[in-house]
């Protein structure tokens, strides 16, 4: 490795990393709470997590009350990923969960109202593959993202799924020229060995010190390294809910394309 890069590892040594995305099996995804917080602990340099499952904070919850009874070296957030009328709407420091198909205006004042964070969700993701019994990977998109800005307080420009690098840039590009909000990576895991393959840097050790860096606009999205193992363990994983969708998609007609501005 050049010096530069070594320097640059050192730099960075003191700063926290955080992965906001994280689920469990109480929504889509294979582990269960006890198992991630083993993993985080046990096989990765992560100091903060939240547990952001798809429109519950069950997992989230107990997730609390392990770490009550176990003391760990990371802390935990809780958290949810909303789905809005519009989209994804990650929201973090929630004392409550916030009910799915509300519009995203009234999910950002309620994130608000409760103290949280909230972010936007692998923004520029949409899947055109139909299945209204599954939960699909649907961003906000620019047009409310640009529309709402005031009320969201980060954009994740590093969404770990393998398949998202464009819609990463996108996100990357609009939040750099226009938004100017803090910006977030996170792994979207569902497999165990997804966690922190994209983790969030800041100032700190603590979900204080990321709450603070967030609102100061203070935080870099990075990538971690994927292995071969974690990458054919993730496309195994995605065969049979990937199967389903194209199945009820070839009887029931592709999802509308929607209009946005990128």
């Amino acid at each position: 490795m050049e010096k530069h890069g070594l320097a640059k590892i050192e730099e960075w040594r003191h700063l926290g990393r955080a992965d906001l995305h994280i689920h469990s099996n109480f929504s889509d995804a294979r582990p269960s709470v006890e198992e991630i917080l083993e993993y985080v602990e046990n096989k990765t340099d992560l100091n903060v997590i939240a547990i952001s499952d798809h429109d519950t904070m069950e997992g989230a919850f107990l997730a609390k009350e392990l770490m009550a009874k176990k003391k760990y070296r990371f802390e935990l957030i809780l958290g949810e990923e909303v789905s809005s009328q519009e989209g994804h709407i990650l929201a973090l420091f929630l004392t409550k969960a916030i009910p799915k198909n509300l519009p995203a205006h009234e999910v950002l004042e309620e994130i608000n109202r409760q103290g949280g964070i909230a972010i936007a969700a692998h923004p520029f993701e949409r899947t055109r593959m139909n299945n209204s019994r599954m939960i699909v990977m649907d961003g906000i998109g620019a047009v409310t993202l640009i529309k709402e800005q005031r009320f969201f307080h980060a954009v994740e420009v590093v969404n770990a799924t393998p398949t998202l690098a464009d819609e990463n840039l996108r996100a990357s590009i609009l939040n750099k020229t226009l938004l100017g909000k803090a910006e977030t990576g996170s792994s979207d895991a569902h497999i165990l060995e997804a966690i922190g393959k994209g983790y969030t840097l800041f100032e700190g050790k603590t979900s204080e010190d990321l709450k603070q860096a967030i609102l100061d606009r203070q935080t870099r999205a990075m990538f971690g390294k994927w292995t071969l193992l974690a990458l054919i363990k993730y496309f195994f994983f995605f065969i049979p809910i990937g199967l389903r969708m194209l199945a009820n998609t070839v009887l029931h007609g592709r999802r509308p394309k929607r209009k946005d501005l990128i």
